[in-house]
């Protein structure tokens, strides 16, 4: 992000679509991840996956339901612990992805789309599963992949958010992009996701998810708005807010009254 800024302030200007294309090249590229702790995880090997992901399961004693899990940006199968051990306490057994370039899933880059596909293919080779839940872009792409055709049950998102441009021009002012960089690193990741943002947009893939939806956000979310949050109300067919105060946008994966709320409602 230092390197970003200083190509900001010194040649932003003058060569903005240089820096522009420079900084969607970092975007796409997910940083690597904290140490994790995979202890109570049985790995998987799908067969013909390529390790395009990798896939983990806890079993449930006597489970009857299973629920998919995938995590957001920069982050991993391990980071979903607390919420995992709810669910299987709660009698649900439970896949979790590391998805693409993330964990010990394949690649150096990756994007919402890509998760999405790994959402269809894992739901096909793993599944069928009575619930989806995605964590910030891994929820986004929840809704990406039942807009493509994924079948489950219900569907849960935690500070996902509503449309993926916006996640992109936060970015670009965070880093200090001037204006004709921003357009030029919002294009170029665009064109790296190979379709178009307005095929993304919430107002575009919310309305096709049929399934009960519940929304998990944080109030304080500082990386994703909660008006994210409510403007996915608006255009989900059968939409719930459970909202939380001050644990952001990362520390609501490690709340256990947020993961026991999210266990109840599936299993309800």
């Amino acid at each position: 992000m230092k390197t970003l800024r200083f190509l900001d302030r010194t040649i932003g200007s003058i060569a903005p679509s240089l820096v522009g294309l420079y900084a969607a090249h970092i975007f796409v590229r997910p940083r690597e991840g904290k140490p994790r702790n995979m202890n109570g995880w049985i790995r998987l090997e799908p067969a013909g996956s390529e390790r395009h992901y990798v896939a983990w399961s806890k079993n449930a004693a006597g489970s009857t339901k299973k629920a998919l899990i995938i995590h957001g940006w920069e982050s991993h199968a391990g980071h979903m612990n607390v919420l995992s051990d709810a669910l299987v306490a709660a009698g649900v057994s439970v896949v979790a992805l590391d998805a693409p370039a993330h964990g010990d899933a394949a690649g150096d880059s990756t994007n919402a789309i890509q998760f999405a596909a790994a959402l269809l293919r894992v739901s096909k080779e793993l599944g069928p599963f009575d619930a989806l839940i995605g964590h910030s872009m891994g929820g986004g792409a929840a809704f990406i992949a039942i807009s493509d055709g994924m079948q489950v049950g219900k569907v849960v998102t935690i500070g996902s958010p509503y449309l993926f441009s916006d996640v992109l021009h936060r970015f670009a002012r965070y880093i200090e992009l001037p204006p004709k960089a921003e357009k030029a690193f919002v294009d170029r990741v665009e064109k790296l996701t190979g379709r178009s943002w307005d095929e993304t947009r919430g107002d575009v893939v919310a309305p096709k998810v049929h399934q009960p939806c519940l929304v998990v956000h944080d109030r304080q979310d500082k990386e994703i708005p909660f008006s994210d949050a409510e403007n996915l109300l608006k255009v989900l067919q059968q939409g719930e807010l459970y909202a939380t105060e001050g644990l952001g946008h990362r520390r609501i994966l490690h709340d256990r009254t947020t993961a026991a709320y999210i266990a109840k409602w599936i299993t309800s």
